[in-house]
């Protein structure tokens, strides 16, 4: 595993190809967890980068960070779809990728990786793990936070077959 000034990276051994995997981290941060599970998945077989979506919130423990992001309201949505966006365009363009891509996030992760799928290109697949905030109302959004994500489901850029309750 190698880390990079705001991501975790690690990679299967062997030359590849290899398919890769985004993981957008929950709440409590960019913590000893996502590290583990970028190892583990790279372990698995796929190029994994983890950003650190709260590099902008100041340094400290992830903890320490996430406190700050909690009382600004949360990362915008906006920023979030943006460093997702730079996530997929660098791990596509290593040598050893085999032109697939995912995106698996939990809980505010989730979310995040949610809407990396519906708004930006590059993602092949999305695995959202108790995606919170993914479904809300109009008196719950905020300037962080101005769409809810399930309105975007009627237009995501991957191939996906409908939601699950249809």
């Amino acid at each position: 595993m190698e880390i990079l000034s705001m991501a975790y990276f690690a990679r299967p051994l062997g030359a590849g190809p290899f398919p890769a995997v985004v993981l957008a981290h929950h709440l409590p941060g960019w913590d000893e967890w996502y590290r583990e599970i970028t190892f583990k998945f790279a372990n698995h077989g796929f190029a994994t980068l983890c950003p650190n979506l709260y590099f902008r919130s100041g340094h400290g423990t992830p903890e320490d960070v996430a406190v700050k992001v909690r009382g600004t309201g949360g990362i915008p949505d906006d920023q979030v779809v943006g460093d997702l966006e730079g996530a997929v365009q660098w791990i596509r363009s290593l040598p050893y990728i085999n032109g697939k891509v995912g995106i698996f996030g939990t809980c505010s992760g989730g979310r995040h990786a949610y809407l990396a799928a519906c708004r930006t290109p590059g993602y092949d697949a999305v695995v959202d793990c108790w995606g919170g905030r993914v479904v809300m109302s109009q008196e719950e959004l905020t300037p962080n936070q101005p769409v809810a994500p399930l309105d975007y489901t009627k237009r995501p850029r991957l191939p996906y077959p409908g939601p699950v309750w249809q």
